[in-house]
């Protein structure tokens, strides 16, 4: 049998006599989200599992709704099987990420498949304003997809700072001036749906690494935007930290005596090293306002004689604070999520070789690559998070 794992949520009921039913579900499913489609034959093929107990399990998921027959596959000899994929018009999950002035909402379909990707407007940040944001846009999602089978069936919301787990409380968010708000808890009042609260940085490193590096067991993203935030899967397992708080790297400090962040600390990267810091510093070296998001990339791509002095010292901070990950995480892989630096193939070849000059070497170095999902990576990773709870809950129906 191929070792394919058994579910997080199972494990606390080993023993129990349907463990298997619970463990058989969960391989079934996670092999036809990952393979998109497959026959009855071929997964009992890669799992292992008898023909009889496929059959049993695939015929209950057809009935549920979650799994759909496709038609006839390919095949040299004898009958044409029938291929199995997930429904994706079965359901859909809504992930939502926070940032200081607007709320990015991507719908996501059962089969993992983007539905709608927009931005949407906030009126402010504080707690009661994003509380109202989120509860607004889940509704409306929901009355839009209400006609499906399972309908909407979970909300996932990515914020800037450290989340408790489970309780998706905000423990301390620097870049929205928060201190122990009860975000889940206030969500819930105004839309009782499921929810998963989590931090974007680590919410955007579960997609990076899903769809792009799923091989990959040590393996770092960087979130650079108003701030910079990191996750990290540490030996194939993504890592949360005490309450939340690990990623929280735009707060360590590269510049001694430098000035006062908003988190407390003084000199932090952040203050450097971030899309607002570079916006900050270019709009200081021509003496005008901080050029806006579109004229950034512009800047970046083709950047004037005025702007470069700025342009290397954000990749020189870059750099120093890269280089501080590299020694201390040793992955194999680093996705960096940043506008500036996916607009300009010059600056990030030179973060490359300032890094390459710098790190230590860890057996041949960690690859350094550009993100492919951009800023919808902490949405697209907030509804992957709701997905794998309906899906969890799915499982946990074979016990029963």
């Amino acid at each position: 049998m191929k070792e394919l794992g058994i579910p997080p949520y199972a494990g606390d009921r080993t023993g129990d006599k349907s463990l298997s039913k619970v463990v058989n579900r969960a391989l079934l499913l996670d092999l036809l989200r990952k393979s998109g489609r497959s026959s009855r034959a071929a997964l009992a093929k890669e799992t292992g599992l008898t023909k009889v107990t496929v059959s049993s399990q695939v015929a209950d998921l057809l009935e549920l709704g979650i799994v759909r027959e496709t038609g006839a596959g390919a095949s040299e000899l004898g009958r044409k099987p029938v291929m199995l994929e997930v429904d994706g018009a079965a359901g859909f999950a809504l992930g939502l990420s926070i940032s200081t002035e607007s709320l990015r909402a991507v719908a996501m379909n059962a089969a993992g498949e983007v539905d709608r990707d927009e931005v949407l407007p906030m009126e402010g940040r504080s707690p009661e304003a994003v509380v109202a944001a989120v509860a607004d846009a889940a509704r409306r999602a929901k009355r839009r997809y209400g006609r499906s089978r399972f309908g909407l069936f979970g909300v996932g919301v990515a914020l800037p700072g450290a989340v408790e787990r489970g309780s998706g409380r905000v423990v301390r968010s620097a870049k929205l001036n928060w201190t122990d708000v009860p975000f889940q808890e206030a969500v819930a009042r105004r839309y009782p749906g499921m929810l998963h609260v989590g931090n974007d940085a680590t919410l955007a490193t579960i997609a990076e690494r899903r769809l792009h590096a799923p091989e990959a067991d040590d393996f770092v993203c960087l979130l650079i935007d108003e701030g910079i935030g990191s996750g990290a899967f540490i030996n194939g397992a993504i890592h949360y930290g005490y309450n939340g708080q690990f990623g929280e790297v735009g707060h360590m400090t590269i510049v001694h005596g430098g000035p006062r962040c908003p988190c407390g600390n003084l000199g932090c990267w952040d203050l450097y090293g971030s899309e607002l810091a570079l916006r900050q510093a270019l709009g200081a070296a021509r003496r005008g306002p901080p050029p806006g998001a579109e004229e950034l990339l512009a800047l970046a791509a083709a950047p004037p004689d005025w702007s470069r002095e700025a342009f290397a010292n954000f990749v020189g901070y870059l750099t120093t604070g890269v280089v501080s990950i590299v020694n201390s995480l040793a992955p194999s892989t680093m996705a960096i999520n940043c506008d500036a630096l996916a607009a300009s193939p010059a600056l990030f070849d030179a973060l490359k070789a300032g890094v390459a000059d710098r790190a230590m070497a860890h057996g041949g170095g960690c690859e350094l690559r550009l993100s492919s999902l951009g800023k919808a990576a902490p949405a697209i990773g907030a509804a992957m998070a709701a997905t794998e709870r309906f899906f969890e809950g799915l499982v946990l129906q074979g016990s029963q």
